[in-house]
């Protein structure tokens, strides 16, 4: 499937998530069939990236561009980065880009799957986006968001997705783990009856193209662990040079304006 194609099941699988609710979930295997087999559909040749849905909207923006500077054919596919991504590497998945957690990472090296050099490509705040009609809900202080939370009618955040860490401090500082009604592992959605409302805790890169959800911004600074995408050559990629070609257009400026859109910024900073 040549990358013309890809982003044709990119923006379907999108919109498909999103009418779902499972664009904070990122795993286009559970929204079509197009992506069941992801990176193993690649033809010789192709240059197979792997990464974080995170970084999904910005990635596709500049797809035809980085085709042009390296000269080769890309295929993407995205994921959760600690669940079916990291799993399929260390089962065996082959592929010349990662674009993943510094956890993951860490791990990946450890299985001899990347190497060792990792590249900062961009970062992004974890943020609150609310599904129902609730009025005056605040989340601008800690004691705010821990009464918020407490009294949604569901919590929604994915349980290996990148804004784990952030949903862990929350939880933590708060003290409130075992107190918010969880919906993190509920395939379906949670019905809100007048009033009632959920919380979802995703990137904010995740929360903006989801029309579903109203974005209530960043969590604030005492609460909030940002994600950091890292790009890495994988270890027994095909072609090495072109995967570290890949990654110098990533680090420059052509994905500035798309990460900017999507409520990123560059790497680096």
């Amino acid at each position: 499937m040549r990358i013309g194609e890809r982003i044709g099941t990119n923006l379907f699988a999108s919109a498909a998530a999103a009418v779902f609710g499972l664009v904070g979930h990122g795993v286009f295997a559970q929204t079509t069939g197009a992506y069941a087999a992801g990176v193993a559909d690649a033809k010789p040749g192709d240059v197979r990236v792997i990464a974080t849905a995170a970084i999904r909207e910005p990635l596709n923006a500049v797809l035809r561009q980085a085709e042009a500077a390296i000269g080769k054919s890309i295929v993407v596919e995205y994921g959760s980065a600690r669940g079916n991504l990291k799993d399929e590497i260390l089962k065996g998945q082959d592929f010349e880009v990662a674009m993943l957690l510094p956890d993951v990472n860490d791990e990946l090296i450890a299985a001899d799957k990347i190497a060792p050099q990792r590249f900062e490509i961009a970062r992004a705040p974890v943020a609150f986006g609310l599904r129902g009609e609730a009025p005056g809900i605040d989340v601008t202080s800690p004691a705010a968001v821990k009464a918020t939370l407490l009294r949604a009618k569901s919590v929604k955040y994915a349980p290996t997705g990148a804004a784990l860490m952030t949903v862990k401090k929350i939880m933590s500082t708060l003290q409130i783990a075992n107190a918010i009604r969880d919906s993190s592992k509920v395939a379906v959605d949670v019905q809100l009856a007048p009033g009632e409302y959920e919380i979802n805790i995703y990137p904010l890169s995740e929360i903006i193209p989801n029309r579903r959800l109203k974005n209530l911004g960043a969590v604030i600074p005492e609460l909030q662990v940002p994600v950091i995408i890292e790009a890495a050559v994988g270890k027994n990629a095909a072609d090495q040079k072109t995967a570290h070609a890949l990654i110098k257009f990533l680090e420059g400026p052509a994905i500035e304006q798309a990460l900017k859109d999507d409520g990123m910024e560059k790497g680096g900073k």
